[in-house]
């Protein structure tokens, strides 16, 4: 029994750095982070100095140093369907197929062309178009609005891109290059496709990908997988601090989900930052994005500013405070009210899109502490969040289900009552009901 004070500990901090790693990651990745689980979307990444790179107009096929044709590995052969190598730069070349999804278009290796052409094709899906409609917002361009209740949870919609571009081209080609071969990728897109991709906001095909692209991974950690993919539909919805959309990105898979009930006529929002940090870091980091920022958060009166930083502060404190806690043996000095303020402190600040590791905390803390009733409503909150935040592949879910379920039956149960390690009284109380 004495091991399980260690597994939760290294649970709950596991949970909580897994997170901040993918934050800091996201950091490094461009200056106006993003993050949702495994996959981090940016802005494009900034560009560098740009490599002079020889283009022969008498093939305008070959688009390489060299004078050779870039032949791929006979290992990554392409179904008919799929057209390429072609216009090659390097290793990276443009592949495309009209008949994936809406059409999509790669400048990418020959492997991920390969992977993507086995990758399955997820059914354009979510609500009906009538569930939204599109209207010019003051000083932001297009937007999506509710047209019913949209309730939380419900997926909006899934998309794949229809262009993704590995990071390495955009950043080294010739711009004169660079703009024709973004051209033909399009060029190659069924024609309603292309029609949406080139309504996007951005002059050139270089500024459209700057301007609306997510950093998508498309092969684990290998060298050539950071991307940046386009969804023309996805890049209509506005910023919000404090959103009412959650999305995640699964391989080729961007998925918008509500994360509370979006009312008619309520604009469909979602951040472009991170929304745990203070207002001054949020207006700095939306600045260098390209705009100043005046959702309802960011315009609210200088006291309740005030108050919302104060309550980011208060978060920050305490999971710092539970992970340190946490990391002595036993856990001594954390109580499962320390999970229930966490909790309080996310609704409050209207936290919406980040509550599953929150929820999946203070069910955790609870049900070491032998609280039945708040560990089952904690879990089952959990639950929910998890599948919106993560999709119903997140590993804890069924952990949570079976906490919910069986509070009693639970690894967690009881660990701070039974170990003697200092139980609360909510802890102590719970086990005397239960008679143990």
């Amino acid at each position: 029994m004495q091991t399980f004070p260690l597994i939760i500990g290294l649970f709950v901090a596991g949970l909580t750095n897994a997170f901040q790693e993918n934050i800091e990651k996201a950091t490094s990745c461009s200056r106006s982070p993003l993050v949702r689980e495994a996959q981090l979307v940016c802005s494009a990444p900034q560009a560098k100095r740009q490599r002079q790179t020889s283009f022969k107009d008498d093939t305008p096929g070959l688009w390489k140093k060299s004078d050779q044709r870039y032949q791929p590995p006979s290992d990554y052969k392409l179904p008919p369907s799929w057209k390429g190598p072609e216009k090659c730069f390097q290793e990276f070349c443009l592949f495309s197929n009209p008949n994936f999804g809406e059409g999509m278009s790669l400048i990418t290796t020959s492997r991920i062309a390969y992977l993507a052409s086995k990758a399955p094709v997820t059914s354009i899906s979510g609500l009906q178009p009538t569930a939204y409609y599109e209207a010019e917002v003051p000083g932001k361009g297009a937007g999506l609005f509710a047209n019913r209740t949209i309730h939380r949870g419900e997926i909006i919609f899934q998309r794949h891109p229809v262009l993704a571009i590995q990071s390495t081209p955009h950043l080294d080609l010739d711009p004169r290059v660079r703009e024709e071969l973004y051209q033909a990728a399009i060029d190659r897109l069924p024609q309603e496709t292309r029609a949406r991709f080139l309504r996007q906001v951005g002059t050139t095909m270089y500024d459209k990908a700057e301007k609306n692209a997510f950093r998508i991974f498309l092969d684990g950690s290998r060298k050539h997988s950071p991307h940046l993919g386009l969804f023309p539909e996805v890049s209509k919805i506005n910023h919000d601090c404090r959103p009412n959309i959650h999305y995640r990105i699964t391989d080729f898979t961007h998925t918008t989900v509500a994360v509370r009930d979006i009312h008619p006529g309520e604009e469909l929002t979602v951040s472009y930052i991170y929304g745990k940090t203070l207002h001054a870091d949020r207006q700095k980091q939306l600045h260098e994005w390209g705009f100043n920022c005046t959702c309802s958060q960011c315009t609210l009166p200088p006291l309740e500013i005030g108050a919302s930083d104060n309550r980011i502060r208060q978060i920050k404190a305490l999971e710092n405070e539970i992970e340190t806690l946490m990391a002595h043996p036993g856990g001594k000095g954390v109580k499962p009210e320390m999970g229930g303020k966490l909790v309080e402190l996310y609704v409050a600040e209207r936290l919406d899109a980040y509550l599953a590791p929150t929820y999946t905390r203070a069910a955790l803390l609870y049900s070491m502490f032998g609280s039945e009733e708040r560990a089952r409503v904690f879990a089952t909150e959990a639950m929910a969040a998890l599948e919106r935040e993560v999709g119903p592949q997140a590993k804890d879910i069924e952990s949570m289900r079976r906490l919910a379920e069986d509070p009693k039956g639970h690894w967690s149960w009881g660990i701070k009552v039974t170990s003697g390690t200092g139980a609360s009284e909510v802890g102590r109380n719970e086990t005397r009901r239960s008679g143990k």
